[in-house]
């Protein structure tokens, strides 16, 4: 009997709570849908997906059919759009994943560059006297202020403020001996 019936007929049925009118449209349909969601996708996988959404889907979205066009229209239309919510989410996805790989090649880059710096840092640190390498360990790579330096120093303030123009005034003419070194 459900085979007799024509699409308007099933989909008042299946609205009015009949099971096996909604199987019947589900039967009748169920290739146009994957074959318009595997065209339209290219993947055998994502029209599956769309078809077995589309079939759950179906059952809410049946009472918004007005029967003003025909069913198989009403059809294309949410298999079409359904296709189109997975390319945008596809394509949303991919391009998170984009942004998060330049993100992160950003931040290996900034990370590449901090430990580039702290190793020439160390590295000119060294070539300090150790007094002047102390306090600029406390000073620049600790963040203390002077006050704080000059306290487990036990120097004067004013001793680390020097301290800190000569280790400025080292570091600039090692860098320049460097530069002319080259």
């Amino acid at each position: 009997m459900i085979q007799t019936l024509s699409d308007h007929e099933l989909v008042e049925a299946a609205n009015n709570g009949q099971a096996s009118a909604f199987a019947g449209l589900l039967e009748r349909h169920y290739d146009l849908i994957y074959r318009v969601a595997l065209r339209t996708l290219g993947n055998r996988q994502d029209a599956e997906d769309v078809t077995q959404d589309i079939c759950v889907d179906l059952a809410k979205k049946l009472a918004s059919f007005r029967g003003k066009s025909k069913f198989t229209t009403w059809l294309y239309q949410i298999t079409l759009n359904k296709c189109r919510d997975l390319m945008r989410r596809k394509a949303s996805s991919r391009q998170t994943q984009t942004d998060y790989s330049d993100v992160l090649a950003n931040h290996q880059f900034i990370n590449e560059s901090r430990r580039e710096a702290l190793e020439w840092a160390y590295q000119a640190i060294d070539y300090l006297t150790e007094p002047l390498r102390e306090t600029a360990l406390l000073v620049v790579a600790e963040g203390l202020n002077h006050a704080q330096a000059a306290e487990i120093l036990q120097i004067k303030e004013a001793t680390v403020s020097w301290r800190m123009m000569e280790v400025k005034k080292k570091l600039k003419e090692r860098e320049a001996f460097l530069a002319g070194a080259k």
